[in-house]
């Protein structure tokens, strides 16, 4: 009987936790390089909780390696782009 009542209990505190607004995922203005910093702190734990010290040093560079190749590859948006025309290209701002 306890057990079933202890799973009630469960069940209301994640249904409650879904309810709050996730104000945080939106409030991301992080910076590259602080990105960079928290995704090796991220790594760092992550891999200390899974493999001790050694995991941590692994988990550091893991992290700081997935950022870099994340902001390496994402490109800016433009405001403009190339037309061609006549034989020449054209930037066209919209």
């Amino acid at each position: 009987m306890a057990s079933h009542l202890g799973k009630k209990i469960q069940a209301a505190v994640l249904a409650s936790s879904l309810l709050l607004p996730a104000s945080g995922a939106f409030a991301n203005d992080w910076s590259k390089s602080q990105s960079r910093t928290k995704g090796t702190v991220i790594g760092a734990v992550a891999g200390a909780l899974l493999g001790g010290k050694k995991g941590a040093i692994v988990g550091a560079a893991v992290g700081n390696g997935v950022q870099y190749a994340r902001h390496k590859t994402t490109r800016h948006k433009r405001h403009y782009k190339y037309v061609y025309r006549n034989g020449h290209y054209y930037r066209h701002y919209y």
